[in-house]
């Protein structure tokens, strides 16, 4: 009578393998049938028909609340839809520019190419019925025999040199592109009589010279002036020139803003572009903008925002200041902003905020400040700032690098990023099946290395060294189940109040210690292994020219590798303890991958280890079994053997399998994230619960459990107590440790210098001695018949 999953083919070890396989697919069909935590994300109001912190109600008045990372998430989670409506796009500070474009008529594709001009040069051609385009098409001057009804004139990339009367058969052109067209002087009447609404003039060779910009005298009311890339330092003497102007691009330039010879035009802007210029902010900057509503400065080298640089700008909506060298806001660096509704700060270097910088801004909607390391005390500075009692919490939305930096904000209902892939405002782990896979793979980890531990210890190994091998590698998986033991624990100690705890988790020691535990664990086991496969590969492939190893040189090398992986992993904590962000606190689960954030402070001592050491040793691994395979391929050609070679084949699969299984995506994903590739911040939870201790959790089996002698002691372990009641034939254990790596060598060269070898294998000896080839005939079929067998516990 045989049991299910009892009754596996005795002579061979694939069926276990199998067994094994389809177990780990079944757990992870399992983890796929549990509901995602969206059950969770609506509750009822409270009984004062309010929602709790980090809660918005869904509708006006709601019935249900929504947690704040669903909100404005592409998807629709409140009963109607109201958590994606027109609010999710922050809208109050768009420019005239913008609105334009976003009103701008839709024309079907079919319409594009129709065309109601007649006359045109067969180097133009013609679209959305008036349009005429030009574009290098190698002209040195305005084309004079065009259709007369042509409302847009595109002749960008050419070298045309303007004449006073160059467009004046065009009486309907609305707009003009002359850009890179190397245009130093535009002539005196040059657009009169024209009802041109946007001028393009970028990328040529205009300067602050009357005759050169005496041209622009003839504009009569355009909106959009683009200037951008030419040689003008001078503002002011563009807008006297302009009087209607409404839009101004002066990108890239040479404008400071320095000793203004304020232009009584500068009343008429609205939005003013002046990014790549040197513009440098103190009092008086922007002196006569007073109806100014959108004002970009992004990569103007800015380093200090002077007192009441934008005390001016009444009217200001719309403030970039991104891409700059900020490090310090200043208690009076906003004052006069009082209709601000948007500012930007992304990627400036900012070190301080005073505690009443943003309080001038009383109407702010939208904050960005992506791209930025902030402090704790930074945080709480902005964040009890923008929720003074003295001003209206306008706030709705805004924008971090860190999901952490939301915690902060948990009043505001659209805070990105939305989650780092592991945690949210409520939850250290997000989702319920990352929180089943933890505590299932920290048991499995936990319980397989134990018994492993046990059992090593209350049997008696012949092998001693290989017994302490194998005890280490357990130690060092057993760490692994220790780190997510501490993190599953911490998950529920911190469930539905995560956001209290974040930044005080991710900055404690207990963090840190938990992420050396994971560290050391991961590196020590990946130097045991590499070690173990290439003492394996000589003892197999040279058994008796490679060095023996003994049980001294053994714990030698086992303390070394332990004090590399112990040093490897606190070597950043005392490097990076200076730093706002500790090289284990990049998130809740305290293990720097920087998969998130890939140029996190310790990045490149992360990517030394993942892409660097771990991957030399999962090629030492791979190089190792691959050697150690074709050897003893070689040898079964010469050797009569009684193990099958699926078995044989099978074993050194699944090992060099899980080693790849385990290291390979890490070390993809890694090259992946320096590359700048978008990897969904959801893909890191997974590499760390699942991937990361697949080995830990997979070693016991592939070692001991997998292993004939195991099998075999179980057997009889039950067969006693008349728990096992199938029929097995018992037979010779091949699993004996004697016949492995240094002890077999230490053998094989004892029995030469006794002249006894070939009795031990044929039962009758020679009367001559034993020459060198004659030895590592022998040698090889020893090897054979025993030790290639016994190389299906890896070691």
């Amino acid at each position: 009578m045989r049991i299910a999953g009892v009754g596996v083919r005795e002579a061979g070890g694939s069926p276990s393998f199998l067994q094994l396989h389809s177990y780990l697919l079944l757990i992870i069909t399992i983890l796929q049938l549990f509901p995602s935590t969206s059950a969770a994300r609506l509750q009822p109001v409270d009984r004062d028909g309010t929602c709790p912190v980090g809660w918005f109600p869904c509708g006006s008045p709601g019935e249900v609340c929504l947690e704040q990372r669903f909100v404005c998430d592409r998807s629709e989670d409140c009963p109607d839809g109201e958590d994606e409506g027109e609010d999710c796009v922050p809208d109050e500070a768009d420019g005239t520019l913008v609105k334009d474009i976003l009103d701008k008529e839709i024309h079907p594709p079919e319409h594009h190419a129709k065309c109601d001009l007649t006359a045109f040069p067969h180097t133009c051609y013609c679209r959305l019925r008036t349009h005429l385009v030009c574009r290098g098409a190698h002209l040195t001057a305005v084309p004079d025999d065009l259709d007369r009804g042509t409302t847009s004139l595109l002749l960008g990339n050419n070298s045309i040199v303007l004449t006073p009367d160059a467009f004046q058969p065009y009486r309907r052109l609305a707009q003009v592109f002359l850009d890179h067209n190397e245009i130093a002087v535009l002539p005196p009447g040059v657009f009169r009589g024209l009802p041109l609404d946007k001028v393009f003039l970028s990328y040529n060779l205009l300067q602050d010279d009357d005759a050169a910009l005496d041209g622009l005298r003839s504009l009569s009311s355009p909106r959009y002036l683009h200037l951008c890339h030419n040689r003008i330092a001078d503002i002011d003497l563009v807008l006297d020139r302009v009087p209607g102007l409404k839009s101004l691009w002066i990108n890239h330039n040479h404008i400071t803003m320095r000793s203004r010879k304020v232009s009584a035009n500068a009343r008429n802007v609205t939005e003013l572009w002046m990014e790549g210029n040197r513009v440098v902010l103190s009092r008086g900057t922007f002196r006569g903008f007073t109806n100014l509503e959108a004002l970009f400065l992004r990569h103007n080298r800015i380093t200090d925002v002077g007192y009441r640089a934008f005390e001016d700008l009444k009217k200001l909506k719309d403030l970039e200041l991104n891409f700059n060298l900020i490090r310090h806001l200043r208690a009076d660096s906003f004052v006069g902003l009082h209709s601000l509704a948007s500012l930007n700060l992304d990627n400036n270097p900012l070190l301080t905020v005073h505690t009443s910088t943003f309080r001038p801004l009383v109407n702010l909607v939208t904050l960005w400040m992506d791209n930025l390391e902030l402090s704790s005390e930074l945080l709480a500075n902005i964040s009890t700032d923008l929720h003074h009692e003295s001003r209206t919490a306008n706030l709705t939305h805004v924008f971090f690098k860190r999901f952490r930096h939301c915690s902060y904000f948990l009043d505001v209902p659209d805070c990105s990023p939305k989650t780092d892939g592991v945690s949210s405002f409520q939850h250290l782990l997000v989702r319920v099946e990352l929180r089943i896979g933890m505590w299932l793979v920290a048991t499995l980890t936990l319980l397989g290395n134990l018994m492993v531990l046990g059992g090593r210890v209350f049997s008696r190994d012949d092998n001693k060294i290989l017994s302490l091998f194998i005890r280490n590698l357990a130690v060092a998986d057993l760490l692994t189940g220790v780190y997510l033991l501490v993190i599953a624990v911490k998950d529920l100690e911190f469930r539905s109040s995560y956001s209290d705890h974040a930044y005080y988790w991710m900055t404690s020691w207990q963090c840190t210690f938990t992420g050396v535990l994971a560290m050391t664990s991961s590196e020590v086991s990946v130097l045991i292994l590499s070690f173990m496969s290439v003492e394996r590969w000589l003892c197999i492939t040279w058994p008796l020219a490679a060095p023996k190893l003994s049980l001294g040189g053994a714990k030698v090398a086992l303390s070394l590798i332990w004090l590399l992986g112990l040093s490897l992993a606190l070597t950043p904590v005392l490097y990076y303890q200076g730093h706002q962000q500790r090289f284990y606190g990049t998130n809740g689960l305290c293990f720097p991958l920087h998969l998130d954030d890939p140029w996190a402070p310790g990045w490149l001592y992360s990517g030394f280890l993942f892409v660097g050491l771990n991957q030399l040793g999962v090629v030492l691994i791979l190089v190792s079994y691959t050697g150690m395979f074709c050897s003893i391929r070689r040898t079964r050609a010469n050797t009569p053997l009684s193990l099958g070679d699926r078995e044989f084949a099978m074993r050194f699969f699944f090992i060099v399998f899980t080693d790849c299984l385990c290291w390979t995506p890490i070390i993809v994903l890694r090259i992946m994230a320096l590359l700048e590739v978008d990897i969904k911040p959801e893909l890191y939870a997974y590499v760390v619960v699942v991937l990361l201790p697949i080995n830990s959790a997979l070693n016991p089996f592939l070692y001991t459990f997998t292993t004939t002698k195991f099998r075999s002691q179980i057997r009889k372990f039950l067969t006693r107590r008349g728990v096992c009641l199938c029929v097995w034939v018992p037979r010779q254990d091949t699993d004996s440790e004697t016949t492995r790596t240094s002890f077999f060598r230490s053998a094989t060269l004892k029995l030469t210098n006794g002249r006894d070898l070939l009795p031990a294998l044929n039962g009758n000896a020679p009367t001559h001695t034993i020459d060198e080839t004659t030895v590592a005939e022998v040698s090889r079929a020893s090897l054979g018949r025993d030790e290639v067998v016994k190389v299906e516990t890896k070691l």
